[in-house]
């Protein structure tokens, strides 16, 4: 009798074992309501590259660091751009000064025409009345024309002037905005993600010296097939799971939806269908507290009315 029990009881834990084995391997089903899939951390991304290829004289922050909207993250050298600025500064005095002779010629100008002009009525009446001869009032319609041509050339002469102080501005504009581009800020709360250069080292225009995500505002941007995305409206609640957290989850809504769809995940011969389309889906974050990273992988599970 105790040989009998003893082999029932053995049964009994081999089947206890056997049914948690196939309970374990059985895949887990999700209640309807709930609508699962994975996805990829996102997050508000700056890259810090320079407008102009200058060496790098210094870079503020490390990876990891923290990072205010507006703080200094990156100086150039700043020696060829600060020598152009102040040759180009010079160059608009000088133009500036042509500016003030040319009016000053003008004037004069104007003084030597009205003299001349003076002269020549006065000499035209004298040669009516035969006091003078022909010659003479050649001679002050010469000096007239010759009033007249230096005025002319006067005013150009400050035109000319005029448009060389506007090409002066341009260039001083110029060469302040690359002396200006030697300092750059960030323009984007957060923390340093990526550095991809040292001081001393040449940096060419649009390289990323610095990269910088806002860690407090982050989401998932996940694909969900068309069989069950009618299901998901904006403002749904939505959990969260990263596996590099397994002992947190995250709490999210659903932000965006896309109105067209995606590439096929599978394709349904068995009745004869096209293929399943996917649709971007996005969640927001409520309160990420900063340990969400970009890239990490995300399961979210959607809680569908």
């Amino acid at each position: 009798m105790k040989k009998y029990l003893k082999k029932v009881a053995f049964l009994l834990i081999v089947l206890s074992i056997l049914v948690s084995a196939v309970a374990y391997l059985m895949p887990r089903r999700l209640p309807k309501e709930i609508i699962q899939t994975t996805g990829m951390i996102e997050g508000t991304e700056l890259n810090i590259a320079p407008k102009i290829t200058e060496r790098i004289k210094e870079v503020r922050f490390e990876e990891g660091d923290y990072v205010k909207d507006g703080e200094i993250a990156v100086i150039l050298d700043s020696g060829k751009e600060k020598a152009q600025f102040d040759q180009a500064q010079a160059n608009l005095e000088v133009v500036k000064a042509s500016v003030l002779t040319a009016a000053a010629d003008i004037e004069k100008a104007k003084v030597d025409l009205e003299d001349t002009k003076r002269d020549l009525g006065r000499y035209s009446a004298l040669l009516d009345r035969k006091l003078v001869s022909q010659n003479d009032k050649d001679k002050a319609q010469t000096a007239y024309d010759t009033a007249v041509a230096g005025l002319n050339r006067a005013e150009a002469q400050k035109s000319y002037a005029e448009a060389n102080v506007k090409q002066a501005e341009a260039a001083l504009q110029v060469a302040k905005v690359n002396l200006d581009d030697t300092v750059i800020s960030s323009a984007l709360s957060g923390n340093v993600t990526l550095k991809a250069y040292e001081p001393g080292e040449y940096v060419s225009a649009g390289s990323t010296i610095l990269t910088i995500v806002n860690l407090k505002d982050v989401w998932v941007r996940v694909d969900v097939d068309e069989t069950q995305v009618s299901k998901i409206k904006l403002g749904d609640l939505v959990k969260v799971k990263v596996d590099s957290l397994p002992s947190q989850e995250f709490t999210g809504r659903v932000s965006e939806i896309n109105s067209e769809g995606g590439f096929a995940t599978q394709r349904d011969v068995r009745r004869g269908r096209q293929d399943i389309t996917t649709f971007k889906v996005k969640v927001k974050i409520g309160e990420p507290g900063g340990v969400l990273k970009q890239g990490m992988t995300a399961t979210v599970s959607f809680i569908t009315r």
